[in-house]
């Protein structure tokens, strides 16, 4: 998943760092064993890359060996499916049959670390050191920490006795940075030729934000109930080629870089989409004053409010769809003229553009035929929108307050990618939900040098899956907070 925590990277409070070696031998001495549980997954590098090829599967197996060790009652008690040899599926049978299962949603695999970082890393990135009250390591907070912490939470259930009455799936792919196709894709088939439809899914997304807003006090816990989608178009100009002593008036660089210069001068319209809006209203209901009043009045003042969106760049990815060159190739030697230039521009949509509608505003705004545009790779349609008047809404949202208690829980646009959108055949109700508080500085530290996971901010996350699914998987527990939910006159907005 690419930085889940775009729309977060406006916050304003600090981490302290401190200076230490590499390579140290993790303190665990006294630590929880979930903590260390934790910091030896780090340790295997589970790294997934386009190259299939380059795959370590081999440490994919040793972590799958791990964690049958780390987690005996669970292995012991929950049925264990490997799906397509590298990703995990555990089902947790619930006493009730008419109950639909919920499925959390996780991922084994991690990025690289870049060779231009290796020296920027305080502690070995794949050693699990424990230092400071923090876990070190890749995957720490992308995302072992969640496979761990859902794992936890189970086998403490169970140690319990503990026994639910909705079907707990735990899926747990092994391709998601790359995609999730040979992982969460291949469990959603495995699923669906069994027949499997789900209540809802939680997978990862945006966190509990502190300062996310100027004037707002308290942590805002925001719920990704939408989701970009995504493609890549390939811009392509072919050309004569020749020496570059005698150029023609255009070559193929230039033509095309007069296309992306078009581009960029001609973005997509800022839109306001219903979960935005729903973002909005809620923090501008805290906030009072002027904030409240114009989202009263949007229709008098939509002008304003997208023009200060889209000021920023965290809040302007969420009213329009937004477009990114990120790879160029043209030319192979300094004084030949290539004979072909091509981009590939990233596209982020937003909900309500497709595919034809993506390519044709590209095609209009370039208006130049020596411009091929096409499709490369897979295309992603965003997301349907959650509902959030539901009682699995109501759920998740109880789970939030019972682990970070004072916080607000606020629906919002989850600009990324993840599993989920494999599982978009199953259920309507998808929560793109990362149990850690993430302030400006940490949510840098995401596919980053020194990417850490503080040891109270794991244990919280084993604390909300314990809360999730005990509020998700039992009818006493679900009806009353739907009645709680009625009788404090609560609101939500139906999906599209």
């Amino acid at each position: 998943m690419k930085n889940p925590f775009l729309p977060i990277l406006c916050f304003s409070t600090m981490l302290n760092f401190t200076n230490a070696s590499a390579g140290e031998v993790p303190d665990t001495t006294s630590l929880t064993p979930a903590v260390q549980k934790l910091s030896r997954a780090v340790t295997f590098e589970t790294v997934s890359t386009v190259n299939k090829d380059d795959f370590r599967y081999e440490e994919f197996l040793k972590l799958h060996d791990y964690l049958e060790q780390a987690f005996p009652l669970l292995h012991d008690r929950l049925q264990k499916t490997v799906i397509n040899e590298y990703s995990l599926l555990f089902t947790w049978q619930g006493n009730n049959p008419d109950l639909k299962p919920i499925l959390l949603s996780a991922h084994l695999d991690v990025v690289p670390v870049e060779k231009a970082s290796e020296d920027d890393w305080k502690e070995h990135p794949y050693k699990g050191i424990i230092k400071e009250g923090y876990v070190w390591g890749r995957g720490t907070m992308d995302d072992k920490y969640r496979v761990i912490a859902m794992m936890e939470a189970v086998e403490q259930q169970l140690e319990q006795g503990y026994a639910p009455d909705r079907t707990i799936y735990l899926a747990f792919g092994h391709d998601e940075e790359v995609g999730g196709y040979a992982g969460a894709g291949k469990i959603n088939e495995y699923l669906e030729e069994q027949g499997v439809q789900l209540e809802a899914i939680f997978d990862e997304g945006l966190a509990v934000a502190e300062d996310v807003v100027p004037g707002l006090k308290d942590p805002v816990a925001l719920i990704g109930t939408a989701a970009k989608g995504n493609i890549n178009l390939k811009l392509t100009v072919q050309g004569v080629g020749g020496h570059s002593s005698a150029p023609p008036k255009e070559t193929p660089i230039y033509v095309l870089s007069r296309a992306l210069t078009r581009l960029h001068n001609k973005p997509f319209k800022p839109r306001m989409i219903p979960t935005t809006k729903e973002t909005l209203n809620t923090l501008a209901g805290e906030l009072g004053g002027k904030y409240k009043f114009a989202m009263r009045h949007y229709g008098l003042f939509k002008g304003k409010v997208l023009k200060m969106l889209a000021k920023d760049q965290a809040t302007n990815a969420l009213i329009r769809t937004i477009m990114s060159p990120t790879v160029m190739e043209a030319g192979e030697k300094y004084n030949v003229l290539p004979r072909e230039a091509s981009a590939i521009v990233n596209i982020r949509i937003l909900n309500g553009e497709d595919r034809e509608s993506v390519i044709a505003h590209v095609r209009k705004v370039v208006r130049d035929e020596r411009v091929n545009v096409e499709v490369h790779g897979v295309y992603t349609p965003p997301s349907q929108i959650t509902e959030t008047n539901t009682a699995v809404y109501k759920a998740l949202k109880a789970s939030i307050h019972e682990t970070y208690p004072g916080v607000m829980v606020v629906p919002a646009l989850f600009p990324g990618s993840s599993d989920a959108k494999h599982y978009t055949n199953l259920t309507d109700n998808i929560f793109r939900f990362a149990p850690q508080v993430v302030n400006r500085e940490n949510a840098k530290l995401v596919h980053n040098a020194n990417e850490r996971m503080s040891v109270e901010g794991f244990h919280q996350a084993i604390t909300f899956y314990d809360s999730l699914i005990r509020n998700t998987c039992g009818l006493v527990e679900t009806d009353a907070l739907v009645q709680q939910e009625e009788e404090e006159g609560g609101l939500g907005v139906t999906g599209e």
